[in-house]
């Protein structure tokens, strides 16, 4: 028979088993991990997708924000580049990119286009405003933004009647 030294092991029985489960361990891990980057990559897309809705929705906000806060007062004055029926036999005017925002370094441009579309004219004192029935004609549209963000899908649409006074 033969001897051992103590710094010497006898021959191994084992024919590699530690390498095979090392092996599918290793396969499992990393399948584990490209599911998880995948689900991340899904996660980023929905994410953006979602802001650049809020962006589009923010841009039709914008529009409708700026259109209310125009002096339009005399039925000879429009706002700048805004064009209106003047009766209710006039079709829906579109205004092409009426509003636009730049987009700081990364970010999109955003752009609105609104439609007027002549609903009616009130009579002096239908409409109140601010709680008091004014003598005044009142001219009420309806105005329709869609909400752009460029080099994007997203889009949104928002709706409003807006009163123009006349004297």
């Amino acid at each position: 028979m033969k001897q051992f030294s103590p710094n010497t092991f006898p021959p191994s029985k084992q024919r590699g088993v530690a390498l095979v489960v090392s092996l599918i361990l290793l396969v499992v891990i990393t399948l584990l991990s490209l599911t998880a980057m995948r689900n991340t990559n899904l996660d980023t897309k929905i994410t953006v997708n979602h802001q650049h809705k809020q962006m589009a929705f923010q841009a039709a906000e914008n529009t409708f924000a700026e259109l209310t806060g125009l002096p339009i007062t005399n039925p000879k004055m429009k706002a700048p580049n805004l064009n209106i029926p003047g009766n209710i036999n006039d079709s829906p005017e579109l205004n092409s990119a009426w509003y636009t925002q730049h987009g700081v370094e990364g970010s999109p441009n955003l752009t609105s286009d609104l439609t007027m579309d002549y609903i009616e004219k009130g009579a002096p004192g239908k409409y109140k405003f601010s709680g008091f029935g004014l003598s005044i004609i009142t001219h009420v549209y309806q105005a329709d933004a869609i909400g752009k963000v460029d080099n994007t899908n997203a889009r949104a649409h928002n709706r409003m009647h807006v009163a123009l006074i006349r004297e």
